[in-house]
């Protein structure tokens, strides 16, 4: 009887010290990869440093993509944009942002065209091949370049099809593509809430 009980005693100890260092373990693992998000560099359309520490107070929402994207993209870009006016009060907490990962073909004066087509406020950033892939990783999102020989300039880049909300503190929720407009607002609410609850 008494063996019985100091199996159980020591089968719940165990439980508790594994649930423990997993806990531990996700804690530190958030934070080292926000620290290491906060530090990633990426340039905007004036060739300045960009940081997701200079959102500030604002939340922002990322968008990936290329200027060359036949659909998917433009289409992202113009929901988001109409969403955030629909949003009326509440638009000034919120920073676009569009992040291209066709460095090869996107200019920094291309992304600012760009951009530009959709909204004034977007803020349209790029880097290195490997400040890109680093920074996507980091956010959780994947892009890759389909092309058929290294001198190709009519390619398409295959990318993560959605939004990713971020705060100027690391904080980051993603926020897939919507069916309608009305549905990316209320989800754009609610991640939003989420967010703030968070800090």
């Amino acid at each position: 009887m008494l063996r019985i009980f100091y199996t159980i005693v020591g089968a719940v100890v165990f439980v508790s010290l594994s649930v423990g260092v997993f806990l531990l373990s996700e804690f530190y693992a958030d934070r080292w990869e926000s620290e290491r998000l906060l530090s990633l560099e990426l340039k905007d359309t004036k060739g300045r440093p960009w940081k997701i520490p200079d959102l500030k107070s604002k939340i922002g929402i990322i968008y990936f993509g290329y200027t060359f994207c036949p659909d998917v993209c433009p289409t992202a870009l113009s929901d988001l944009i109409d969403a955030l006016e629909k949003i009326e009060t509440n638009r000034h907490l919120y920073q676009p942002i569009f992040i291209s990962v066709d460095p090869d073909r996107d200019s920094k004066n291309i992304i600012g065209e760009y951009v530009a087509h959709f909204d004034p406020n977007i803020i349209g950033l790029t880097g290195s091949k490997t400040q890109l892939k680093s920074f996507t990783f980091n956010m959780g999102a994947t892009y890759s370049i389909e092309k058929k020989h290294p001198t190709d300039k009519d390619y398409l880049v295959n990318h993560t099809a959605g939004y990713f909300l971020i705060t100027s503190s690391g904080k980051k929720l993603p926020l897939p593509l919507s069916k309608s407009l009305n549905e990316l607002i209320q989800a754009l609410i609610k991640v939003t809430k989420r967010i703030n609850a968070d800090k």
